[in-house]
């Protein structure tokens, strides 16, 4: 299929309205099913037909990816499925295996499954890094098809100077490379709050003000129909017959003109692939929660990204941002169906990402992921509290999702993104019904089953055997990390030693959240299935801390769980409660640990450099320029109290720097320990 020609001729009112004519639309001015003030190009329209759920499967002409590469992923699994069940059938009694016994053998096969495929796709994503050559430096050239490409930012009660300052740093960098004519800034808002608005509002002014005679168009909806899925599918009707692509981004998104352009290089090139999604690494993270996940990703996020790009091929998967799309098929054929039911199970379809990737490919397009392209950034939740509401939404999309799994038509690696995103909420599910089933079947052991099991006792070697392949498996993405590492083959970190102090500190803050964020996930699970909606609540970007009454209250369940635990785990026995006491002491210090752990960490301090990524030590031109520009624009938001700082992660520091200052004192010569004090 041949790129849609369409005529770009100068928009109503032209590039170049005046800044007088711009000054004064009144915020009451409506454009169709817009509200307040905007200057936009003129509509060119595209016909986005909703699609049917149950169809017939276009299947991809001359497709050369072998599926054979997942297979053999699923062929490990099973095999490190079996041997861990075998492990675990061993630390039971060996006289015979009970219902429950069954149960958590169940349980833990299934999770394990799961976790072993996403370990193997780490694995062959090292193998990849290792075996490849350097890649070059990102390249400048410019696209020759004269293609032209929307950048569109979604904002929903956005923060404006960050995201008119990250559209310009993007814009200038264009400009820098003299490619700013193949593209085309357009901020779609869905934003609702009168205060906001007027701030919004008054931001786009002042740009525009500064912009005179470059295309950056405005457009705010008057009604948040379908949410985000909905504001996209309202640009693409209207004006995406302007353009070739868009570049969808979130109000965070950041992309280097380098990658903007391999993009869209990239699609001219290949006709028939109508979605690129880019791996992304988090940056600007403040919180020692954010700083977490910036480092973990940085860490092992590569990884699975080159692993996943291997089996993928041209059945790719959608994440809602930092990619780009070929605007005719995409409206021809990503229109979300509604599903059967009621909501939150049916209805409108939350998540649209790998719904809207999976239509492509049932329609024949190639979907891919480009795990080698440089320069995709993001920003995380800043606490674990936030990070539990954006999951909770992204819960209930997953869950939407099954029925998709079911439909005829579609690619069934398709199935497997939308099955894959589904378990990543149900392993947490999975974990914590395996913790209770353990206390469940040690309380039988203990009451009721005391004969058999005195009788004829467990393996003791089983229960060693079964922790250790856990343990491998779980940490798998780390010491592969550490190989590439160690093999200069990991980009950014240059064999610094640094980065095995990195490894340490996200092995363990992740182990401390790990059991808030299961039972986050669990109670997801729970809720959506009892037909709780999660609604559609806009994204935090800068938190102002947490009153204790306010993490009391959220972690409840928590430190109710914790209890039980702890009481259930003694009631059997002393050592069976210290088997349980880690767990078990998370959860009945949730609060705490969450209050600390949203702390944020002083730029340049030792806590702050305990975490740090090449991002942080080497920031990109794009970010900097980004920073430097939200700078200019402070006084447009409300101001936000300054974010509690965690006092314990200050002490520390405070006690590694004198203890280190101590340590240079002392290697003076004639210098005496009471000297150095």
């Amino acid at each position: 299929m041949q790129s849609l020609k369409v005529d770009r001729s100068a928009p109503e009112g032209g590039v170049q309205q005046s800044v007088n004519e711009v000054s004064s639309v009144k915020s009451s001015f409506a454009f169709g099913s817009d509200a307040g003030f905007g200057r936009k190009p003129a509509e060119q329209r595209l016909e986005m037909p909703a699609q049917p759920l149950l169809t017939r499967r276009s299947k991809p002409e001359r497709e050369t990816d072998g599926k054979w590469r997942f297979l053999i992923i699923v062929a490990g699994a099973v095999i490190a499925t079996f041997f861990a069940g075998q492990a675990m059938l061993g630390s039971f009694a060996a006289g015979g295996v009970n219902g429950f016994e069954w149960t958590a053998v169940g349980i833990f096969s299934g999770n394990f499954f799961y976790l072993s495929v996403a370990a193997l796709t780490c694995f062959a994503g090292a193998i990849i890094l290792l075996t490849s050559p350097k890649p070059p430096p990102p390249s400048k050239e410019l696209p020759t098809k004269g293609s032209l490409t929307a950048i569109i930012i979604a904002i929903y009660q956005e923060k404006p100077s960050k995201v008119i300052a990250a559209a310009e740093a993007m814009w200038d960098s264009l400009k820098d490379l003299g490619a700013e004519k193949g593209f085309e800034v357009f901020f779609i808002s869905d934003t609702m709050d009168p205060a906001l608005v007027e701030i919004e509002e008054k931001a786009i002014q002042d740009l525009m003000a500064r912009r005179s005679g470059e295309p950056f168009w405005y457009r705010r909806r008057r009604e948040n129909t379908q949410k985000k899925q909905g504001n996209i599918n309202d640009f693409v009707q209207r004006w995406g017959g302007r353009y070739d692509y868009m570049l969808e981004l979130d109000a965070d998104s950041l992309l280097s003109p380098e990658a903007m352009l391999e993009l869209v290089r990239r699609m001219d090139a290949r006709p028939r692939t109508a979605l690129i999604q880019t791996l992304f690494a988090i940056v600007g993270a403040r919180t020692y929660s954010a700083r977490a996940q910036q480092l973990a990703l940085r860490v092992h996020g590569g990884l699975f990204g080159a692993g996943l790009t291997w089996w993928s091929g041209g059945a790719g998967n959608f994440w809602g941002h930092n990619a780009i799309i070929r605007l005719a098929p995409f409206a021809k054929h990503a229109a979300l169906p509604d599903l059967p039911g009621r909501e939150p199970l049916g209805g409108k379809i939350l998540s649209h990402d790998f719904v809207e990737a999976a239509l492509l490919r049932r329609a024949g397009w190639r979907v891919e992921i480009a795990g080698d392209i440089v320069g995709s950034y993001e920003e995380a939740p800043p606490t674990i509290v936030d990070l539990a509401a954006r999951d909770r939404r992204w819960c209930q999309g997953n869950i939407q999702q099954v029925q998709i799994l079911f439909a005829r038509g579609f690619d069934w690696l398709s199935k497997v993104h939308i099955f894959a995103g589904l378990m990543s909420y149900v392993s947490g599910l999975l974990w914590l019904s395996l913790v209770v089933m353990g206390v469940l079947i040690a309380c039988n052991a203990k009451f009721f089953d005391t004969e058999m099991l005195a009788a004829v006792p467990p393996d003791p070697t089983a229960g060693l055997r079964l922790l250790l392949i856990s343990a491998v498996l779980l940490t798998s993405p780390k010491w592969l990390a550490i190989i590439l590492w160690a093999a200069g083959k990991l980009p950014g970190w240059n064999r610094s030693p640094r980065f095995l102090v990195a490894v340490a500190c996200d092995l363990g803050l992740t182990a401390l959240m790990a059991p808030i964020i299961m039972m986050n996930h669990a109670g997801s699970i729970l809720s959506t299935l009892m037909g709780v909606d999660g609604g559609w609540r806009p994204q935090v970007r800068d938190r102002n801390g947490f009153a204790w009454n306010d993490l009391v209250r959220h972690y409840m369940q928590h430190m109710i769980f914790g209890m039980c635990l702890l009481l259930a785990s003694f009631a059997v026995s002393p050592s069976f409660m210290l088997q349980n006491l880690p767990m078990a002491t998370v959860m009945l210090f949730a609060p705490l640990i969450a209050r600390q752990v949203s702390g944020v960490a002083r730029k340049g301090s030792v806590s702050w450099r305990l975490f740090a990524t090449p991002e942080d030590l080497n920031q990109p031109d794009i970010v900097r320029a980004a920073e430097r520009l939200a700078a200019r624009g402070t006084t447009d938001v409300r101001r936000l109290a300054p974010v509690r700082r965690s006092r314990s992660m200050q002490r520390v520091g405070v006690a590694v720097r004198r203890a280190m200052r101590r340590v240079r004192r002392l290697q003076q010569p004639g210098l005496t320990r009471r000297d150095a004090d």
